[in-house]
């Protein structure tokens, strides 16, 4: 288990060190949203698609050391697939030099197919199936969902993960420090509940990884992860939960994620129904920073709520 987070980490931090200079000298930096906080203005220019260095360490450990689990093997799949429209969406966001991307159409389009087609794997051709534990039930107990009822579930599911992760990353350090907490979470239970060696493995490489990754991307930020970090992280949620048949401990390990997305739905809704914010600026990290947070403090708040969220999980598992 050592050498599972020392391998990615080190891994990770290499290339942070080879990538970093390159980024900067070919010009891949941030653009900033102007109707975001004043003080963000300055991360303009920052090096992004920073998810590269610790997502080809994530998939080389997971495939050393699960080749053989055709459930690891997917899930590397969904997690690389994802980073790939995360890239693009990068890509095109810094030719054009504005915040437009991948035009959402496609982007949802390509995110159905990809979940689709990791979700009829894991009802079809998994001994996973469309089984799911009941919470807080001592004796684990399941219940089976219609197959392509579940697989429509995991669609919906991943697609609610991955604009939350995403939502999560606007604070140095934020998505990081959270995803690893998460991924703690992953790893304990996975080895103490459910005796999954693989997921165990799979959930320490991704800790490993986003240690090094925060070594370059905590206050100041010298590299964001931008869409191809965040949504490969977000893919990585997905898998994790579902493999272990858990996908509504989400709900609670990963609290923070939902609060976000949550807080710019509910924003938008009132702004529209009423003309009046309910936050400052969401997602709620940019409420915060507005009162005057640092980004530090944020981070070390929504670390500690991701915690007692996990404290939680244990419970209803």
């Amino acid at each position: 288990m050592i050498i599972a987070i020392s391998a990615s980490f080190i891994l990770t931090v290499i290339l942070g060190i080879v990538l970093l200079p390159v980024l900067k000298r070919l010009k891949i930096g941030q653009v900033v949203r102007d109707d975001g906080p004043k003080d963000h203005l300055k991360k303009a220019g920052t090096p992004t698609m920073g998810g590269i260095i610790f997502i080809f360490p994530i998939i080389g450990c997971m495939l050393f050391l699960g080749w053989n689990n055709p459930v690891v093997l997917v899930t590397c799949g969904l997690i690389l697939l994802s980073a790939l429209v995360g890239f693009l969406d990068d890509f095109l966001k810094i030719k054009r030099k504005n915040k437009d991307g991948l035009k959402p159409l496609y982007k949802t389009l390509l995110f159905i197919l990809i979940s689709a087609a990791y979700g009829i794997y894991i009802v079809y051709f998994s001994k996973i199936g469309s089984e799911i534990i009941i919470p807080f039930t001592n004796a684990g107990k399941t219940f089976v969902l219609p197959g392509w009822i579940y697989v429509i579930f995991i669609v919906l599911f991943y697609n609610a993960v991955i604009n939350a992760v995403n939502f999560t990353d606007g604070v140095d350090g934020l998505c990081g420090s959270v995803t690893a907490v998460v991924f703690v979470f992953f790893a304990i239970a996975s080895k103490i509940v459910f005796d999954d060696t693989d997921m165990t493995y799979m959930s320490l490489i991704i800790v490993g990884a986003m240690v090094g990754y925060l070594i370059f991307n905590i206050y100041p930020a010298k590299l964001l992860m931008g869409d191809t970090g965040s949504l490969a992280l977000g893919a990585a949620v997905t898998a994790i939960s579902v493999n272990l048949r858990i996908p509504w401990i989400v709900l609670f390990i990963g609290c923070i994620y939902v609060i976000e997305i949550l807080s710019s739905v509910i924003q938008v809704m009132h702004y529209k129904r009423t003309k009046k914010r309910i936050f400052l600026m969401a997602p709620i990290h940019h409420h915060f920073e507005l009162k005057h947070w640092s980004e530090n403090k944020i981070v070390i708040v929504f670390s500690a709520v991701t915690l007692a969220g996990g404290i939680i999980a244990f419970l209803a598992i």
